[in-house]
């Protein structure tokens, strides 16, 4: 909302343009878009909250045929994991629809796999760079809202100690899904690496990363070279060069004369 504010108002900003912030915000929407892209994701299945709340005993069947357990359960419209509850039977998956459904009309069911969670960091405008690739390792069974901002036990790995070849597929895809939702300026892209199988899963991105000079994303772009002040620099001059070039769009249509 906040984009679309500014664009009224003529005002440059740093980071997605109004189509790419409401995507990124939407997990449903983003998966459908990245799914029309060709990136490799976990299976899920979109929910609507009326139907949950007209057909309980119907909706959790439905649940455990298309995703089963153990499976994470998401509002559709929230970040820093509010509402996220990792579940593994059908009582569990009711209390984590209730939860979600408290948040969002829009509820993701996801698969459950057991996996690392690697992140990376995109800079840039129609050139977007990828930065190395961290890993999260959450003290809590998975990254909550707990492991994330009250719980000095999570850590953080940067660069992830991964296969070289790893490490190219998941730049590369980061990039490929900065570009799917036509974002700018940054972006940190959160995958999941199979801790059997070793395939590469696309989780999210986040438009609008954390920014503090302790967050991950300034973090792996520090690690990449680039330190805080350049990076705020950089970002500041994407955001002017993406307001110039959109002021260069026609925004007057005159009928040619018969």
């Amino acid at each position: 909302c906040l984009q679309g504010l500014f664009e009224l108002a003529s005002i440059p900003y740093v980071g997605a343009p109004v189509f790419a912030s409401a995507v990124g915000m939407d997990k449903i929407l983003m998966k459908m878009v990245f799914r029309a892209a060709g990136l490799p994701l976990t299976d899920y299945a979109p929910l609507e909250r009326g139907d949950w709340e007209r057909d309980h005993a119907g909706t959790l069947t439905r649940m455990e045929i298309e995703i089963g357990y153990p499976c994470f359960v998401k509002p559709a419209n929230l970040g820093s994991s509010v509402g996220i509850s990792k579940v593994r039977n059908r009582a569990e998956l009711a209390d984590a629809l209730n939860l979600a459904a408290e948040f969002s009309s829009r509820i993701l069911v996801e698969r459950g796999l057991e996996v690392r969670e690697l992140e990376c960091a995109i800079l840039g405008n129609q050139e977007p760079m990828a930065s190395v690739v961290g890993e999260v390792l959450p003290s809590r069974e998975f990254y909550d809202y707990e492991a994330k901002y009250h719980d000095p036990t999570t850590t953080f790995v940067i660069p992830a100690d991964i296969d070289e070849g790893v490490n190219v597929e998941i730049r590369g895809l980061a990039v490929k899904a900065f570009k799917a939702i036509g974002a700018a300026g940054m972006a940190r892209v959160d995958f999941f690496l199979g801790r059997g199988d070793g395939r590469v899963y696309l989780n999210e991105i986040n438009t609008i990363p954390g920014f503090t000079s302790m967050s991950v994303y300034p973090r792996l772009w520090q690690a990449t070279g680039v330190p805080y002040p350049d990076l705020i620099d950089r970002l500041i001059q994407f955001g002017l060069d993406r307001h110039a070039d959109e002021a260069r769009n026609r925004t007057e249509y005159e009928r040619p004369p018969p």
